[in-house]
């Protein structure tokens, strides 16, 4: 089909996110990133510390601005989450005896861990699982600051990781101190998105939203991380309260049996995609690339099936931040989705459509968008104040490229996020934000100007006066 190898110009569908980190933090790897497909970058805040990031960020804008391309940046927060503390790695054989402490550890089997408030929901016969369940035990005796374990399921045991007990959840608030600063760092540097860990209901959401306010910079979009099982049981009102949802599959592999991680993958991706709402895959994505130049045939085929469940985005991160070959990561992470989306059967797009009833004339509007376009196999070109069209036309899964637009730089980069939309910066050019004739004008002459467009191409050119329902459309070719 015409309008599948059109789209793959710039990229087929799906976006490519990668995390920063001490494999991916120079300029040239970046550039490189960029080059390759990634669309917009996350910052794992669980760790380094403000200059760090504060290196990250200003890398990642350097690049973007000297590619003259929209990128963004999103700030991981952690949430209420146990981790064990700094000890020497442990190697544990089946049957060993260890014990989980809130206190400093007087033994090398004593293993210290950051809240005590774990020892309140454990009794005897539950089961820890550590890391990403890599180690798993089983609670024989428990205190007020101790549970003495015993190792089901040897393996070496690790700083700093996750500590989990499948089927309970410690009552922690959503943001410690640092998680509160986090936010506020987030504000003052003006990130695109910042990402909420271990999200258990629309009020850790709300939560967030009015400290966002108190910033003054309600602007950031929120991405909300379904990754325990409060999560999925509350993920219908997390996200019609967040911006974003990403779905953790290495923590929900944790609170779940990994067998069914695949059916809730697919569920909360047609959830998201109903209401409009991005959806990010993330977790073990490319694994076999942390240490292999080459992806695995599983990985392969894992990231089809992400593409094949119409997700928004894919995110790297070991991949890219600790990985021996992030350049290549996100090579071949494009390479993938831009073949899944060319071989994708059109009916998984034609049954996706026939679930979404439009209501509203903004919604009739971008439905008889994308069929104009797709029918003349033609891009979509659309400028937009307010942005409300775009999620609006993007949860169609438009089989032709959106080149969307706008004043507000800020908008632009969330839209790095949405299936087959590309941001063009035209704010250098467009000075009025309610010239919408200007806009979509200069919008055309960028993406011109940037081989996104080319002679004997047909273009779709939209926008939409909000408050006057004026809606126009306009369709050219290109001589």
């Amino acid at each position: 089909m015409y309008s599948q190898r059109r789209a793959l110009s710039i990229g087929g569908g799906v976006k490519i996110l990668a995390t920063i980190g001490p494999s991916s933090s120079s300029a040239d790897v970046v550039r490189d990133l960029i080059k390759n497909g990634a669309s917009g970058f996350r910052i794992n805040m669980s760790f380094g510390d403000p200059s760090t990031w504060d290196s990250y960020v200003k890398c990642i804008r350097d690049v973007a601005q000297e590619l003259d391309v929209v990128v963004s940046v999103m700030g991981d927060i952690p949430g209420p989450q146990i981790r064990s503390g700094d000890f020497e790695p442990l190697e544990l054989q089946k049957g060993q005896v260890v014990t989980l402490v809130s206190k400093a550890p007087t033994t090398s089997t004593e293993i210290p861990i950051s809240r005590r408030e774990l020892f309140d929901i454990l009794d005897p016969g539950d089961s820890i699982l550590y890391g990403d369940g890599e180690v798993e035990l089983r609670v024989i005796e428990v205190g007020s600051d101790y549970a003495k374990c015993i190792v089901k399921a040897p393996g070496v045991l690790k700083p700093k990781k996750k500590i989990v007990v499948p089927g309970k959840e410690p009552p922690l608030p959503f943001l410690d101190d640092k998680g509160l600063e986090l936010v506020k760092y987030a504000c003052e540097r003006k990130l695109t998105y910042i990402a909420l860990s271990y999200v258990r209901s629309e009020q850790d959401v709300l939560f967030v939203k009015d400290l966002l306010n108190q910033y003054g910079c309600n602007e950031i979009g929120i991405v909300s991380k379904i990754e325990t099982s409060s999560g999925i049981r509350n993920v219908n009102k997390i996200a019609a309260f967040s911006d974003a949802v990403l779905i953790a599959r290495g923590d929900l592999g944790v609170h779940f049996p990994i067998e069914i991680i695949p059916v809730l993958q697919e569920r909360v991706v047609k959830l998201s995609v109903k209401m409009g709402k991005p959806v990010i895959v993330a977790t073990d994505i490319l694994d076999s690339m942390i240490e292999g130049s080459r992806p695995s045939r599983s990985d392969v085929i894992g990231v089809y099936n992400v593409v094949y469940n119409l997700a928004d985005a894919i995110l790297l991160t070991n991949e890219t931040a600790i990985g021996k070959h992030p350049a290549e990561a996100v090579k071949w992470a494009k390479v993938i989705v831009d073949t899944a989306f060319e071989n994708m059967p059109t009916v998984l797009v034609e049954q996706l459509r026939k679930a979404i009833k439009p209501q509203t004339l903004l919604e009739k509007y971008a439905h008889g968008l994308v069929s104009l376009a797709e029918s003349l196999e033609g891009a979509i070109l659309a400028y937009t104040k307010t942005g409300r069209i775009v999620p609006l036309i993007s949860r169609l899964r438009p089989r032709v490229p959106v080149y969307v637009g706008s004043w507000n730089k800020m908008l632009l980069e969330k839209y790095t996020l949405f299936y087959n939309v590309h941001p063009i910066d035209v704010t250098k050019q467009v000075l009025e934000r309610d010239d919408y004739e200007k806009g979509v004008q200069e919008l055309y002459l960028k993406a011109r100007s940037k081989n996104y467009l080319k002679p004997g191409e047909t273009v779709v050119k939209s926008y939409a006066k909000p408050g006057l329902n004026v809606h126009e459309i306009r369709v050219e070719v290109i001589v």
